[in-house]
Order: C-alpha cells, then sequence, then structure tokens
C-alpha cells in the first residue's frame, strides 16, 4: 500500500493551511513537477536527436552527391563497355570465319592422313610377303644345305673306295694298272666333287647371310613401317581433336556472340536504369533538402518549445512554492522480488529478477526504451565513423554520481575495463568482448583497452575488432552501468541511476530517489522491496504491496476478482528450459538419443496451460520468437512411448536421474516447474533424486556439477540474437550451466555477428538454432510472458521487453 513519512508541520486552523495540508493536491502538485521536469528533460533529449538527425542528413546529403558523381563515372564507362563488346562482337565474327577455314584443312589434312595409313598398310603387307618369300628361300638354301652333306658324305666314299681300289690294283700288278688309273681318275673326280661342294656350301652360306640381313633390314622397314602408321593414326587424333575444337570454339564463338548481343541489350538496360537512379537521386538529393529543411523547423520548435517549458517550469515553481511542498509526504511504494540479491555490483550479477534492482540503481551510456530501443542515456548523442568500427559517445555535462560528482570519459572507461578486467572475472565480461583490445586485455596481454580512448572530459571513442550492429544495444545493458572510479577503486559502488540504494537487509532493500538524476527525479521518494519466495498475490490483495511481478496462473486469476487491483501482460524475450549437465558421467550426458527420449517425455502444453494458466508460449528452439521468428521449427510433440522405446533402445530404461532442485517453498515456479518433470520422467520408467541447494546457490558451477538436470531460464538483454546465445551456449561463459560446447556454434555466431544484410543475418541465426537443437544441450520448455498486477491508482508499470520497469517512470495517482 501506499505510505507516506509525514514531514512535521504547524497546526493552522484556516483554510489555507487545510488546503496545504491535503496530502492528495500536494502529490497532484508534487506530480506535476516531476512531469514538467521530466518534459523538460525529454525536449533537452529530442533536441540531442534531432542535432544527430540533421548530421545524419548532412552525412547523407554529402553521400548522395558522391554517389550522383559515381553514377556519372558509371555510365560512362558502360557505354566505353558498351562499345567494346561490340567490337568484341565484330572480332568473334571474323575469327568465326577463321574457324570455318580452320575446319577445311583439318578436313583435308584429316583425309591425307588417312591416305598416308591405307599406304601405310600396303607397305606393311607387301614388306610381310617378301620376308615369307625370304624365308621360303632360307629354306630352300637349307635343303641344299641338306643335299650338299649328302654329296659330301658320298665323294668321301669314293675317295675311300678310290683309295682301296688303288691299293687293290697294286697288289693286282700289271694286270690292275688299268684299274688303277681308273681309281686315279675317280680320286681326282671325288677330290673335285669335294672342292665344289665346299665351294657351294661356302656361297650357300653367303645367300644364308644376305637373307638374314635382308630378314633383319624387313624387320626394321615393318618397325618404321609401324611407327609410321602409329604417327598416322596420331595425327589423325590430333587432327579430329582440331576438329573438335573449332566446332567447340565455333559453338562457343556463337554463344559469346549471342550473350554479348545480351549483355549490350542488358547494358542498355543498366543505362536506362542509371538513368532513372540519376533521376531518383537526384530527387533523393531534393527530398533530404526538404527533410534537413523540416529538421531544421523542428529544431526551431523545439527551441521554442524548451522556452515554453522553461517558462512552464518555472510558473509550475512558483505555483508549488505556494503550496509550500516542505510539507509533503513521502510517496513510498512497496513490492516484492522472488530472489535475494547476491550481489548489488552490476559487474557481477546475472540474475534477471535482480536487474529490476540494478537497472534502476544504475544508468549507461545508453538506454534501452519500453519498445526495446536505443535511446539517450549518459552519452546525449552518437555516431559512427566511416570505418563503421569506431563510435564516438558525447556525454551530458552535469550528469551526477549519488555523491554529486560529476560523470566523465575516465569514468566510462575505468568501468569498461574493470568489467573486462580478469581480476574482476566478471560473468558478463562477454558483452564488451567486440572491442578492439578486450580479449587481449582480459587475458593479460595489454594493460588497457587499445580501443576505448577519453577524447575529452566529455567525448569517449569505442572502436570495434569489427562491425556489429547489436553493439548499441549492449552498451545499454545494466552490467554496462557507469559507476564512480574512485568511489570503485575503495571498494564501494556508487551509480547515477534514478534511484539511490538506502538500506539493504537479508530480506529487504530500500530504493530512493535521486533528485538530481540526470532524466528528471522520480515521482514516488521511495521504494520498498521485499524478497520473499513465499506466494505475494494475497499480500497485493491485502494491500501490503502496490504492485508485483506475476508468473504463474493461481496469482494472475486471483489478483484479478479484486476491483482496486488490474492486471497487464507482456510478452518477454526468454526461454525456460531443462539444462543438461554434459560434464557429468551419466548416460544423460553422452548419449544425445537418450536426451532426446527425455525431451519426448516432458508435456510441454501442460506446464503452459496447468501451470502458467497461457502466460507462455511451448518452445520450438532456445531463442525467442521476439528475436527470431522460429514457426519454421517443428514443436516436439508429448511422446512418452517414444521415449520409452529409445530409452530401452539404448539401455536407460530404469535409470536414476538427479535433479537440481532449489531447497525453498514448493510454491516457487521453478520448483513447480521441477514437480512436473518429475512427474513425467518417473511415467517413463526414470526414478528422480532431488539434489536441494539454497536459492542463492542454484546457479554456481558446483551446484550444477552435483545434478544431471537443472532448470533455468534465461532472459535477453535485448533483441540482438548474439546477445542472447554468447553467454549460455558459449563454453566460455559461466552463465552457460550445460557446459555446451561445439566449435562450430561458435564459428557461426562469430560469422553472424559480422552480417550487415539482416536476411543473411537471420538465415546463419537459423542454422545455429537448428545445431543447436540436434546436440539438445537443452530441453527447451516454453517463452514466459510476464503479467504485473498493480493497484489502480499507480501509474507508468510498463515492462520493457526484457521484463524489467523503469520504477522513475511509477506515479502515484492519489492516495
Amino acid at each position: 500500500m501506499f505510505t507516506f513519512r509525514k514531514k512535521s508541520i504547524e497546526t493552522d486552523s484556516s483554510n489555507s493551511k487545510d488546503i496545504l495540508c491535503d496530502n492528495n493536491l500536494s502529490l497532484l502538485a508534487h506530480n506535476e513537477k516531476c512531469i514538467v521536469d521530466k518534459i523538460n528533460n525529454k525536449i533537452s533529449e529530442t533536441n540531442f536527436v534531432v542535432e544527430n538527425l540533421i548530421s545524419t542528413i548532412n552525412t547523407i546529403s554529402e553521400y548522395v552527391e558522391v554517389q550522383l558523381g559515381s553514377i556519372d563515372k558509371v555510365v560512362n564507362e558502360i557505354n566505353t563497355y558498351s562499345a567494346l563488346a561490340e567490337e568484341v562482337s565484330s572480332s568473334i565474327e571474323s575469327s568465326k570465319k577463321l574457324y570455318t577455314q580452320t575446319l577445311q584443312v583439318s578436313e583435308d589434312g584429316s583425309e591425307a592422313v588417312n591416305e598416308s595409313i591405307k599406304a601405310m598398310r600396303d607397305i606393311e603387307g607387301s614388306v610381310n610377303y617378301s620376308k615369307s618369300v625370304v624365308n621360303n628361300l632360307n629354306n630352300k638354301a637349307a635343303d641344299i644345305n641338306n643335299m650338299l652333306d649328302v654329296i659330301k658324305d658320298i665323294a668321301d666314299n669314293t675317295n675311300l673306295l678310290a683309295l682301296n681300289a688303288s691299293i687293290e690294283a697294286a697288289r693286282a700288278g700289271e694286270a690292275g694298272r688299268g684299274f688303277s688309273v681308273v681309281a686315279t681318275e675317280v680320286k681326282n673326280l671325288a677330290e673335285r666333287s669335294m672342292e665344289s661342294v665346299s665351294y657351294i656350301s661356302s656361297t650357300i652360306q653367303e645367300i644364308n647371310e644376305s637373307i638374314r640381313n635382308t630378314i633383319l633390314a624387313m624387320d626394321k622397314t615393318m618397325e618404321r613401317v609401324k611407327r609410321g602408321s602409329d604417327i598416322a593414326n596420331n595425327t589423325l587424333k590430333v587432327f579430329k581433336n582440331i576438329t573438335e575444337s573449332v566446332n567447340t570454339s565455333n559453338t562457343v564463338a556463337e554463344e559469346i556472340v549471342t550473350a554479348v548481343s545480351m549483355q549490350t541489350k542488358s547494358l542498355e538496360n543498366v543505362i536506362y536504369s542509371t538513368d532513372d537512379m540519376n533521376n531518383t537521386s537526384g530527387k533523393l538529393m531534393f527530398v533530404i533538402e526538404v527533410a534537413s529543411l523540416n529538421t531544421q523547423y523542428a529544431k526551431t520548435s523545439l527551441f521554442s518549445l524548451s522556452q515554453v517549458s522553461e517558462d512552464l517550469k518555472i510558473i509550475t515553481n512558483d505555483f508549488l512554492k505556494m503550496l509550500d511542498l516542505q510539507n509533503k509526504e513521502d510517496i513510498v511504494l512497496k513490492t516484492c522480488l522472488k530472489v535475494v540479491p547476491k550481489t548489488y555490483d552490476p559487474a557481477l550479477s546475472f540474475d534477471f529478477e535482480i536487474g529490476n534492482i540494478l537497472s534502476n540503481l544504475h544508468a549507461e551510456l545508453l538506454t534501452i526504451g519500453n519498445s526495446g530501443e536505443i535511446s539517450p542515456g549518459i552519452a546525449k548523442n552518437w555516431y559512427v565513423e566511416d570505418d563503421n568500427r569506431t563510435w564516438i559517445f558525447n556525454l551530458r555535462k552535469g550528469a551526477k554520481f549519488h555523491n554529486g560528482k560529476e560523470v566523465t570519459a575516465e569514468d566510462v572507461k575505468y568501468c569498461f575495463e574493470r568489467l573486462l578486467s580478469p581480476d574482476l572475472n566478471s560473468p558478463n565480461n562477454w558483452i564488451l568482448e567486440d572491442i578492439e583490445g578486450a580479449v587481449e586485455f582480459k587475458n593479460k596481454r595489454a594493460s588497457s583497452v587499445s580501443g576505448i580512448k577519453v577524447i575529452n572530459k566529455y567525448c569517449v571513442s569505442i572502436k570495434l575488432s569489427n562491425p556489429y550492429s547489436g553493439f548499441l544495444l549492449n552498451l545499454g545493458q545494466y552490467f554496462c552501468a557507469i559507476m564512480d572510479r574512485d568511489e570503485l577503486e575503495k571498494g564501494n559502488i556508487v551509480g547515477c541511476g534514478a534511484f539511490t540504494l538506502e538500506k539493504k537487509g537479508e530480506d529487504y532493500c530500500t530504493l530512493a530517489a535521486f533528485k538530481d538524476f540526470f532524466n528528471g527525479a522520480p515521482y514516488i521518494d521511495k521504494l520498498e522491496i521485499k524478497f520473499n519466495s513465499q506466494t505475494s498475490s494475497q499480500k497485493l490483495i491485502d494491500k501490503e504491496y502496490d504492485f508485483m511481478v506475476i508468473d504463474n496462473k493461481e496469482d494472475m486469476e486471483k489478483i484479478k476478482s479484486v476491483d482496486y487491483l488490474t492486471t497487464s501482460t507482456s510478452v518477454i524475450m526468454g526461454t525456460y528450459y531443462i539444462g543438461f549437465n554434459l560434464e557429468s558421467n551419466s548416460i544423460f550426458a553422452s548419449n544425445k538419443e537418450v536426451r532426446k527420449a527425455l525431451n519426448l517425455a516432458i508435456n510441454k502444453k501442460r506446464i503452459v496451460d496447468e501451470l502458467l494458466g497461457g502466460m507462455g508460449e511451448e518452445a520450438r528452439g532456445p531463442i525467442p520468437p521476439g528475436i527470431l521468428d522460429n514457426s519454421y521449427l517443428p514443436l516436439t510433440a508429448y511422446n512418452p512411448q517414444l521415449a520409452k522405446e529409445l530409452l530401452r533402445k539404448n539401455n536407460a530404461d530404469g535409470k536414476s536421474i538427479n535433479i537440481l532442485y532449489r531447497d525453498d517453498s514448493e510454491s516457487l515456479l521453478f520448483n513447480k516447474i521441477t514437480t512436473y518433470i518429475v512427474e513425467n520422467l518417473n511415467s517413463v520408467g526414470i526414478s528422480c533424486n532431488l539434489v536441494r541447494v539454497p536459492p542463492s546457490e542454484y546457479l554456481k558451477p558446483e551446484s550444477i556439477k552435483k545434478c544431471d538436470l537443472c532448470v533455468s531460464r534465461w532472459i535477453a538483454d535485448s533483441g540482438d540474437a548474439d546477445n542472447f546465445l554468447q553467454p549460455i551456449f558459449n563454453h566460455a561463459n559461466v552463465a552457460n550451466l550445460s557446459r555446451y560446447k561445439n566449435l562450430e556454434v561458435i564459428k557461426k555466431l562469430e560469422e553472424a555477428k559480422k552480417l550487415i544484410n539482416p536476411n543473411k543475418k537471420r538465415t546463419m541465426y537459423e542454422e545455429v538454432q537448428n545445431m543447436i537443437i540436434d546436440d539438445m544441450p537443452w530441453i527447451s520448455l516454453y517463452h514466459p510472458k510476464t503479467g504485473v498486477g498493480y493497484r489502480k491508482d499507480v501509474l507508468g508499470l510498463r515492462l520493457n521487453p526484457v521484463g524489467l520497469f523503469s520504477y522513475d517512470n511509477i506515479i502515484a495517482e492519489k492516495i
């Protein structure tokens, strides 16, 4: 309920004093003052934006002028190229005639080679025939040799007989003298026969030698004929290849002629299009001039509005002085969170709910608005230089820390380097890794971050390693808060947000409005926050709280039934999931099919319908649809029978599983989800052991190591997919509870963040999501819808897309 701490006031019975004591009038006057201050600040912010817009329009104008010059050059180049294309076409026509002549020569050559091959074959036949004749002659000579051997034998025997006859004639004396003469003649005849045989044999040997030489010569002739035949065949192949090449070249030439002709027509179309582009650019230049003129009008109007606002502020202050708001009661609202902060240091916190406190205690260079857009924060304006990597941020002069010190560029540099420091070991340091030199600094290879430079007291330059469109959204996260560097060196946390941390205890904290907040003082003076894991809806109904976040069906239905309360809901970019401990030794870590079986065993629809009362939608994958449209993915149907079959197939049926459990009230949403999960797993034969730890210990690595499953959630800091995926699926980050490690996923994430084309970027993130789904480090349960219940006389309770409130926009309408 609203509580008011009364200032001491003097008792007065006059009507004017009665009016001054009217709390509702004082409240109304206070709200009016805050609204006027905020309007004045927003007008100043709008002026910053308009100045940025004017600068951007001027830059666009310069680029359009450059583009017009480039278009003229392109037209000239195209005209030159068109003339060249016509020359190429003419040259190709001449080449076609040459191809025809070459083709005729090739065909004539082929015919001549064919005739040569035929002649070679005739010669080969003739030589083979001659060789056979010579071989026959050789055989005849051999036969003669055989006959000579016979004659020689006869001559030898005749000589022997003549000798014997001479001997016998000698014995016969005078009577054998005539016979002796005959014997002598026979002997002489035999000797002459031997001489003739020897001469004939010598002659035959010479003939045989000539025959052998003739055969050798014929063999060599055959080899040469064969070689000539082979050469002729190869020559024929060459001519055939030439013919084919000429035909191919002719075909290609015809295609080139056709292509050049089409290209010439296309060039003509390009010229027409370029002319249109030139005309359009001229019109665009005119539009830019009009826009520039209108923006100047807007600036003039804003200046006038600013003057009116200043006048309104003076009149309002005079009016409030008349009301003497010194006697105004403090406006104190009460609410609750279901978790206890482990730290109030934004660089070390990564719990989503505690972000509601830290985002209001601290301010960043940029602010993420209620619709997720970037707005001025400590930086009043910013721009990127021509390299698309270097961002220049101009700070507001006069922005103060809670201790009254002015915020400077040195504080920005110090806080960013502190967030990246290996000594601090922040779980959120990944968010600034895109700054040039950040990784070297994190790994102690550099003493400072080279990409962060202080230009002057109110200007800081941040250079990225690569262009990254999501970087500005990262700077709007509460863990990039800017704090007083002098106090940080002493171990104190002093921010510059809309509220200060006035008190803190084990189960509560109190936020007090920072009256010098650069965006204007909050409407309420104090906000008391209870850390309560018990059901809180009844306390809202009993007016112990003025508003509260709703995350379950029962609370939503109870609050809706109360006439002085109301509710609103918003879709949140986040995912509730069951994470597997992939570093455990269990079958649930090592076997993907077993993890798939558990996915089929979980009835997600029952969780959404029965437990949440529709305050969520079944998850198709890990990335929320607000970041990446995942309607292309199928829903994983609840199928316990198939789950049992997969468990049995992989020898996992009947296994026991350890589930991390927050040792707190059973009514805590996470514990209710865990109860549903236990029921589903028991129904497919998996026995569940609850490993109980205090809620404050649940997300610590040593707790995760005790289990096979944990139930958690991840809420997006912004609408950037890389910002959502890197902390929970990059093994280097502590928020990756499953300890999932896939180098290909990291590689694709790095590629995607450098892409400029949104379609290619979306396709790459779809690929990443598909890879993660296939590996199944999670069972994605649902994407939440967050509600808020509040008193009807409390205004300004608007959740941004990541489920955080700006408490400085809450207005108490009346007592």
